[in-house]
C-alpha cells in the first residue's frame, strides 16, 4: 500500500472507534471519573450475576433509599430487585451519596459481589433508611467508586 493511502485509512479507522465509543448520560456526577463503558441494568447483573463479579462496571438502576446520616450508603432496585451501594472509601469517607437521591434514577459505577448483612449491620441500615425501607438480609452490594444522577434513563 503506497504510504499516502496509510495515511487516509488511519484516520478513517480512528473516526469509526470514536463513533462507536460509548456515552455517558448526563446529569450530576459524584465520586470518581466515570468511565465509559456499556451500561447494564441492575436486572441483568442479578438474573446472571457471577460474569459480573470482579470487574468494574456501570450499572443502572433507581435509588429506592439512601443514609441520611452520612451518605455512606444507598438502596438500588430494578425490576423488583436491590441492592445496596457503598462507597469503596467508606462510610465517612471521601464522598457522600446525595440526601435527596431516592426515587431518582442512578448509573452506579464499581463491582459487584454477594453479601450477607450480619444482624447488627441490618439494624443499622433500617435505622438510617427509615421506617418504609425493606432491606433484605441477603443480596448483593455494589462497591461505589462514583455514581451518575441521570436526567433521563440510559435504558
Amino acid at each position: 500500500m503506497p504510504p499516502f493511502r496509510a495515511l487516509l485509512v488511519v484516520p478513517a479507522l480512528l473516526l469509526a472507534a470514536c463513533a462507536t465509543a460509548p456515552t455517558l448520560p448526563h446529569g450530576e456526577a459524584v465520586g470518581e471519573e466515570l468511565v465509559p463503558q456499556r451500561i447494564v441494568s441492575f436486572a441483568e447483573v442479578d438474573a446472571d450475576p457471577e460474569p459480573f463479579f470482579e470487574r468494574t462496571l456501570l450499572v443502572e438502576a433507581t435509588a429506592t433509599a439512601v443514609c441520611q446520616a452520612a451518605g455512606c450508603w444507598m438502596q438500588i432496585e430494578d425490576e423488583g430487585r436491590t441492592a445496596m451501594v457503598r462507597w469503596e472509601t467508606g462510610c465517612g469517607g471521601k464522598y457522600a451519596f446525595p440526601a435527596d437521591v431516592a426515587g431518582r434514577r442512578v448509573v452506579v459505577q464499581g463491582s459487584v459481589y454477594p453479601i450477607t448483612l450480619s444482624d447488627e449491620d441490618l439494624e443499622h441500615l433500617r435505622a438510617e433508611a427509615g421506617e418504609d425501607v425493606e432491606i433484605p438480609k441477603e443480596g448483593y452490594e455494589f462497591n461505589a467508586s462514583a455514581i451518575l444522577v441521570v436526567d433521563q434513563p440510559a435504558s
